[in-house]
């Protein structure tokens, strides 16, 4: 649906700074939101289509902090990435990137492409408005090293991994600036190993200091964002003083990096990725990670130590996005607002906070804080209607049904029928 205005009226408003709900009416012309008021009957009608909000609430869209639009439905195997056709990766990319957007979310962070291209060639045609998809920062391939964490190449065999393999200084900054060149707004970089794969398990750190300084100051000097797969410690502590904008998963912080998350609450986030360790942990059996895989594995304790990590980190003040590897098997697309749920369930976020965490933070971390993330007058018109009240539940984002409109840049990708007038 296409207009020039669009009046929400008879609604509830959670505009993401409120701490409730309150009854008000939004104006959009054009792309912005033009103006927001408390009651009814505050603005004008004229020129106006209305959409009815009653017994709804209006909340600005769900960002994903930590995506995987190209990873394909039904992977089988570790390397079926690798052998995935890149043609077949762009149309998954397509595919995921509307299906994120039905289900309430218009803004994705991507969290490495499978091949350099791939993301940022989706991006580019949904800004264009020839596909329909959420906002999206474009991530590289990742970065590692020989050995480290998606590195699947193997001497006898000429797979070619879906990653950017650098050693030393001078490759890393070839492999940013050859990722600038093509377009990308974001720098994936895997700092540690995970537990997932075995070897390099999660608490080893894979890529020495001068790679990942070499990886950060040129990213720094080309305006990218930098991004990091980091669950050891001190793969934590590097991405920190090289200034990295999130850190994935951050498992198992210490003191000293507790220290420095908070000397960096200001310029920093974090994604604990709850989704991953609980779906593995609980939902995981039909995809052979019995109970007895889950403990040899180590699943139990590192996922409280997870939730030991980032409930200390919620104490200090930094701020936690929603975000958790979702587009595998276990935990597909289109499940992501249960992140939401889980940092209320398990790192004690009231509903609110939760929110909070997947609206306006995530438009902090995309770097349009200032007119992305909330419902003000002169932002961006991106916004859902959520039947009934989200901010007492939140497990109401988990269905799609429940979503009676979602408007992303002032457009109405989505109204229920017979909505509108």
């Amino acid at each position: 649906m296409q207009t020039s205005a669009i009046l929400f009226t008879g609604g509830d408003i959670w505009d993401g700074r409120s701490e409730r709900r309150y009854r008000g009416e939004i104006r959009i012309e054009g792309n912005r939101i033009r103006a927001v008021a408390k009651g009814s009957g505050e603005l004008p009608r004229d020129g106006a289509t209305t959409i009815d909000c009653t017994g709804a609430t209006l909340m600005p869209g769900l960002i994903e902090a930590h995506g995987h639009l190209p990873f394909p439905a039904g992977q089988t195997y570790f390397t079926q990435l690798e052998d995935t056709p890149i043609e077949e990766l762009v149309l998954a990319t397509v595919y995921n990137a509307k299906l994120m957007l039905d289900c309430g979310f218009t803004g994705v962070i991507g969290a490495g492409s499978p091949r350099l291209r791939v993301e940022l060639a989706v991006r580019n045609e949904i800004n264009a408005g020839r596909l329909a998809g959420p906002r999206i920062l474009a991530s590289s391939p990742t970065l590692t090293t020989t050995g480290g964490l998606n590195d699947t190449a193997q001497l006898h065999q000429g797979r070619s991994p879906c990653a950017m393999v650098i050693d030393g200084p001078v490759e890393a900054r070839r492999a940013v600036r050859t990722s600038y060149r093509e377009g990308v707004d974001v720098i994936k970089v895997n700092i540690s190993g995970d537990d997932l794969v075995g070897r390099p398990p999660g608490r080893t750190v894979t890529m020495a200091e001068d790679e990942v300084a070499a990886i950060a100051q040129t990213a720094r000097m080309l305006g990218l964002k930098l991004v990091t797969h980091a669950r050891a410690t001190e793969s934590i502590k590097s991405a920190l003083r090289n200034g990295f904008d999130i850190i994935h998963h951050a498992d198992f912080c210490d003191s000293e990096a507790f220290d420095m998350f908070e000397a960096r609450k200001a310029s920093v986030f974090t994604s604990p990725s709850l989704g991953f360790l609980h779906n593995l942990r609980y939902e995981a059996a039909a995809f052979g990670f019995t109970k007895e895989a889950i403990e040899h594995m180590g699943v139990p304790a590192h996922m409280e130590s997870t939730i030991a990590s980032h409930r200390e980190l919620r104490h200090r003040g930094v701020r936690t996005l929603i975000g958790g590897d979702y587009g595998i098997p276990w935990q597909p697309h289109g499940t992501n607002a249960r992140d939401i749920e889980h940092l209320v369930k398990y790192l004690d976020y009231s509903p609110v906070e939760a929110l909070r965490c997947a609206t306006q933070y995530g438009a902090q971390a995309m770097g349009q804080g200032h007119e992305l993330g909330l419902i003000e007058a002169g932002y961006l018109a991106d916004l859902l209607v959520v039947e009934k009240d989200p901010t007492t539940d939140v497990t109401l984002l988990q269905d799609a049904k429940n979503l009676r409109a979602i408007v992303k840049d002032g457009q109405v990708h989505k109204a229920a029928k017979g909505v509108g007038s």
